[in-house]
């Protein structure tokens, strides 16, 4: 019988993340971040679909060819998450896998609803290390010494920073830190961030910051408000983020669309290489 697992005993599907190569599994079961976890079988766990929060979606791990998800999952999605999912303002149902054989359960999931599916690709330091120097490090240089000289700052996301509220825009990060996690403190406890803050206009202008954490990986999640794209400034947080992993011995983790060439780009310029991808499925919540 499918189970939700409590927090406390999310641990009971660590023989199963050990095959999982997705970081926000690992960050979900690990308790850093919020997420739930579903079971097959309490006494004898073979699979299990994990919602995380940070993502809005679910990932299926372990065997796909677990017989109660093969034959309760589909049913239990319909009576239990999807009307949690509508709930949430969301509109389909999205899922990440690493196995194509989950496609079969995924289908009967679907049922007669239109089922698509894309591609995630994740990029990393080819070092574990990551002991390489992040490409174009002077060009950062330069680019903070030119910012400056324009009343803009980089600096790292402290807890003055979220909790005082002195930008006119300060909730684009406190909303940013809370998609992801539980709470402020939570983030500055496992996570850090780097932002670039424009003085005169008393706005934050763009934000990189540890999406998910697991062990010593970050994944990284990177935004810039709309009045300030395509200048760059992605770059600089990117670029700050990426060299405090290689100072402090962290593994920054990239998950992009293959199709968003601008991040696939913009991984690269920091020293990222393609380490491997895995499939998203999605499907619509009403027929």
């Amino acid at each position: 019988m499918i189970t939700e697992l409590q927090r406390q005993d999310f641990d009971k599907v660590q023989h199963i993340i050990n095959t999982c190569s997705t970081l926000e599994v690992r960050a979900v079961v690990s308790g850093y971040n919020p997420g739930r976890i579903y079971v097959d079988d309490i006494s004898n766990i073979a699979a299990a679909l994990v919602w995380i929060q940070g993502q809005s979606g679910f990932q299926l791990i372990g065997d796909p060819q677990s017989e109660p998800f093969m034959k309760e999952l589909p049913a239990f999605m319909t009576t239990h998450i999807e009307p949690e999912i509508a709930e949430l303002t969301l509109d389909s149902v999205e899922i990440g896998v690493q196995d194509e054989r989950w496609e079969e359960v995924l289908r009967n999931m679907a049922d007669k609803r239109e089922l698509s599916s894309d591609n995630q690709q994740v990029y990393r330091f080819h070092s574990p290390q990551g002991t390489e120097r992040v490409a174009g490090n002077e060009e950062t240089d330069a680019n903070v010494q030119h910012l400056e000289q324009n009343a803009v700052q980089l600096v790292r996301v402290d807890s003055a920073l979220i909790h005082n509220r002195k930008f006119g825009n300060s909730s684009f990060v406190a909303d940013k830190i809370t998609h992801f996690w539980d709470t402020a403190d939570d983030f500055l406890q496992h996570g850090f961030g780097y932002m670039l803050v424009h003085e005169r206009n008393n706005e934050i202008m763009s934000i990189c910051l540890s999406g998910f954490v697991a062990g010593q990986t970050h994944a990284i999640d990177i935004e810039t408000v709309e009045a300030y794209r395509n200048r760059g400034y992605a770059a600089v947080v990117a670029k700050a983020f990426v060299e405090e992993c290689r100072r402090e011995g962290l593994q920054p983790y990239w998950d992009c669309s293959p199709d968003n060439t601008g991040s696939v780009r913009l991984a690269e310029r920091v020293g990222m290489v393609f380490d491997f991808d895995y499939s998203v499925y999605w499907y619509p919540l009403s027929s």
